[in-house]
C-alpha cells in the first residue's frame, strides 16, 4: 500500500503540472500576438463580408448604346461610347454630349456610367473583353496551307533542287597553271 500512494501522488502533481503549463503557453500566445511588431496593424480581427453585387437590369438605352472604355489621363476620364443604331463610336469627357448622348457619374469601383439619352437616364457597366481570337480572312486556299509560300525567283530553285539528275551532276575541276619561276 505504501507503493501506490507515492504513484499517485505523482501522476496528480503530474496532471496538475501539465494543465497549468497548457493554460500558461494559451495566455502566453495571446499576449505574443497581441504584442508582436512585425505582424499588420489588424491581424486577427475579422473582416466584415462584402455584400453580393446588385445586378443591374438592362433597360431601353443600353440596347441603344454601349459603354465600351474608360482612359484617365491627367486625372480626367474620358469614356468611349458606342451608338449601335447609328454604328458610331464616341469618346466623351465627363459631362459632355454629343450625338444625343451625354454621360455624367461615373462610378470606378463598379465601372458603370450614367448616359443620358433623348431625355432619358440610365447606368450602363462596362463591357468586359472576351478572350476568344479574332476571325482572320485568309487569301491562301487550304491545299497550300501547308507548303510555304515562296517569292518567284526562289520557287524554281527550290524545283531544279528536287530533280535526281542536278543531285548527280559533278562539277568540274578547274587547272590552276602557276607561272613559272
Amino acid at each position: 500500500m505504501t507503493s501506490v500512494k507515492p504513484l499517485r501522488l505523482l501522476t496528480l502533481t503530474l496532471t496538475l503540472t501539465l494543465t497549468l503549463l497548457s493554460n500558461v503557453s494559451a495566455l502566453s500566445a495571446e499576449t505574443l500576438e497581441s504584442s508582436n511588431p512585425f505582424l499588420p496593424p489588424g491581424y486577427g480581427e475579422k473582416k466584415p463580408e462584402a455584400p453580393a453585387p446588385v445586378v443591374q437590369t438592362n433597360g431601353p438605352i443600353s440596347r441603344e448604346v454601349e459603354f465600351r472604355g474608360v482612359v484617365k489621363l491627367n486625372g480626367v476620364y474620358q469614356f468611349s461610347v458606342f451608338n449601335k443604331s447609328e454604328q458610331k463610336s464616341y469618346w466623351l469627357y465627363d459631362n459632355q454630349a454629343e450625338g444625343g448622348i451625354s454621360v455624367r457619374g461615373y462610378d470606378a469601383d463598379s465601372r458603370t456610367l450614367t448616359v443620358n439619352m433623348d431625355g432619358r437616364s440610365e447606368r450602363l457597366t462596362l463591357m468586359s473583353a472576351s478572350d476568344a481570337p479574332l476571325p482572320v480572312i485568309s487569301s491562301v486556299s487550304n491545299a497550300n496551307a501547308n507548303q510555304p509560300v515562296l517569292p518567284p525567283g526562289l520557287q524554281n530553285i527550290t524545283n531544279n533542287n528536287n530533280n535526281d539528275d542536278n543531285r548527280r551532276r559533278v562539277i568540274p575541276r578547274r587547272r590552276v597553271i602557276l607561272p613559272r619561276k
